[in-house]
């Protein structure tokens, strides 16, 4: 049996059929909460340490794509 068989059918159980996995608003905002908005939070953390860095003390008048232009 694959991964994704039981996705496929709906179970049935003692004739009665049950609904099959599902995304919900509720999933989406946890996966909002608890992965991504704390994924954003470290990056741009680590961002403005890297623009500080480049900026205050290597003294550099740009930063990021900013210089290509």
């Amino acid at each position: 049996m694959s991964a994704l068989a039981q996705f496929k059918k709906p179970p049935v159980i003692h004739g009665h059929r049950i609904p099959g996995r599902r995304f919900t608003r509720w999933a989406a905002l946890y996966f909002i909460g608890f992965v991504a908005l704390p994924i954003l939070g470290v990056s741009l953390l680590l961002d403005l340490i890297g623009y500080v860095l480049a900026v205050k003390l290597f003294g550099a008048s740009c930063y990021g794509l900013l210089c290509l232009l």
